[in-house]
């Protein structure tokens, strides 16, 4: 009787090593305007989203953002499991939906210069690899790798 298929592991430990990635790529990004993610732009905000925003601190935004995105992650990896080149699929996913929604943000009610709209756009890439390394580790192999010799 052939063993059953690997599961992967729980969501919650998934979802919490993701926001873990994010807030460390969201405090390196806070480093550089250019390279800030633009949830955390606050400047380049229009005045009644600076105000709403300013209530709850960057700190609070880049936390829930983070946990947000973590879970979403954690979900798309999830998703993947038994897929071939789980890595390079979830990274790509991950940063398709950095820039689509990042890129929404800019276009919808962000006012910033087109360098640090580029750069913050540009820095999500790394990001996604980062998390999409980190959710294929933790994971380990699904159940068509685990079965190769």
């Amino acid at each position: 009787m052939p063993a059953p298929p690997p599961a992967p592991p729980p969501l919650a430990r998934l979802a919490l090593a993701a926001t873990l990635v994010h807030l460390a790529f969201d405090s390196a990004g806070r480093l550089a305007t250019a390279t800030t993610p633009p949830y955390l732009l606050l400047p380049y905000m229009s005045e009644l989203f600076r105000q709403m925003l300013d209530l709850l601190g960057v700190n609070a935004i880049s936390a829930v953002t983070c946990a947000i995105n973590g879970l979403i992650a954690a979900v798309f990896a999830t998703a993947l499991f038994e897929v071939s080149s789980r890595r390079l699929k979830v990274g790509l996913l991950l940063s398709g939906v950095w820039l689509l929604t990042a890129g929404s943000m800019f276009t919808l009610y962000l006012s910033a210069p087109w360098p640090v709209a580029l750069g913050s756009l540009a820095f999500g890439v790394p990001r996604a690899a980062a998390l999409a390394w980190l959710l294929d580790r933790l994971m380990g192999p699904g159940a068509a790798e685990a079965a190769a010799p």
